[in-house]
């Protein structure tokens, strides 16, 4: 039976359990207080348990053939990249499953278990996953001062601060886009084929050309990024969101435009864009420190300070008069954790203030229980205000 219900925890952790499977495992887990309470922990883990599934979804037939990984300067040596990323995946899936079986084993008489310990949250880190042309995902963490070769088109390089860079074959002429996905709790700097310089923020979602072809430079942005485009006159650079399209020649700018949020917001640091949107009779320009905000079908300009919007690529995040629920999903997004407000009444607060951007949640809470009367506790991956 043991062997059985650690295949079932593993599926129930995939997604992958079959309505009876589910039964089975219900069963087992009202059993006993501990077989509840070691399935949530498992659960808990899915940010571990979400890269090995990256890791373990490469096609390990003939792709691997066509990808090389260079580490450090040993060139000459060229390992395989499949070899090293399976590798990887298996040992983190052994971990896994070895700690399912390990909780799993009865309990000597006498023996203690500990009781649970304080968690403790950690900001953000650089990682994401890029998918290429042909579908396929590449994990793109841990990785420093390495090159990729994806067949005889692309070359990825991951420079020694973990940002990634393109060069570029002359097969790479033939038009290929890449997504690169920075999940919650991530974030992640990229450079475009033309040198535009993108830092990608958590849950967010960029598609580009690999190569940029014909009258514009054009990309998609689900969430939020900065972007310090190459000047190039005679081919403007778009960024394309939900709602609204950003049209630029030369410039330094934010967008936000995340999915749970009711606004696409363009905030100009330098240069000039264009903001343009269904049901705008003419495009709006923007100057720089001006944002445009649009919202219900309305396109709002205004005056605003750059750094409340831009602190993020930085280390730290900037508030001004924000409400609550708006610090928060910032926060959530980070640190990949979830907000639960008990009090509604709080949900009126406002907060101004800067946090720091790589520490322990909890200093970051402590300093807004110091300027608010907010208290907050933590209890698993959830903060609980009161």
């Amino acid at each position: 039976m043991q062997k059985e219900i650690h295949e079932l925890i593993t599926a129930y952790l995939r997604n992958e359990l079959s309505g009876k499977e589910s039964d089975v495992l219900r069963e087992w887990m009202e059993e006993n207080e501990n077989h509840r309470r070691l399935v949530e922990e498992l659960r808990d883990k899915k940010v571990v348990w979400d890269d090995v599934r990256l890791f373990a979804s490469f096609d390990t037939g003939k792709r691997w053939k066509q990808l090389v990984v260079e580490m450090g300067q040993q060139k000459a040596k060229k390992r395989s990249l499949s070899r090293k990323l399976v590798a990887y995946a298996a040992a983190a899936a052994v971990l896994l499953l070895a700690g399912i079986i390990g909780l799993l084993q009865p309990k000597e008489d006498g023996v203690k278990i500990a009781e649970a310990v304080p968690v403790t949250i950690h900001p953000g880190e650089t990682r994401a996953v890029l998918m290429l042309e042909d579908g396929n995902l590449l994990p793109l963490m841990g990785m420093k001062d390495t090159t990729i070769v994806v067949g005889e088109r692309e070359r990825l390089v991951i420079d020694e601060s973990g940002n990634l860079k393109y060069l570029l074959t002359e097969n790479s002429r033939v038009p290929s886009f890449h997504t690169l996905r920075v999940p919650r709790g991530g974030e992640y700097k990229l450079m475009l084929d033309d040198g535009t310089e993108v830092w990608m923020n958590s849950a967010s979602e960029l598609r580009y050309p690999v190569h940029f072809t014909g009258d514009t430079r054009r990309v998609e942005l689900v969430g939020e990024a900065y972007f310090q485009v190459a000047h190039d006159q005679e081919h403007p650079f778009v960024v394309v969101t939900r709602d609204m399209d950003v049209r630029v020649l030369g410039t330094s700018f934010n967008v936000s435009a995340y999915p749970d949020e009711s606004a696409v917001t363009t905030t100009l640091v330098e240069g000039r864009v264009e903001l343009n949107a269904e049901g705008l009779e003419q495009a709006v320009r923007l100057s720089p420190g001006e944002q445009g905000v649009w919202t219900n079908h309305r396109m709002d300009v205004r005056q605003v300070n750059t750094k409340l919007y831009t602190s993020w690529i930085k280390d730290r995040f900037s508030f001004e008069s924000e409400g609550l629920e708006t610090v928060l999903r910032r926060l959530a997004r980070w640190y990949n954790v979830d907000f639960r407000i008990e009090n509604p009444g709080m949900k009126e607060k406002i907060f101004s203030g800067t946090i720091p951007k790589y520490e322990d949640i909890s200093k970051v809470l402590k300093i807004m229980e110091m300027t608010t009367n907010i208290s907050f506790e933590v209890k698993d991956d959830v903060v609980i205000i009161r």
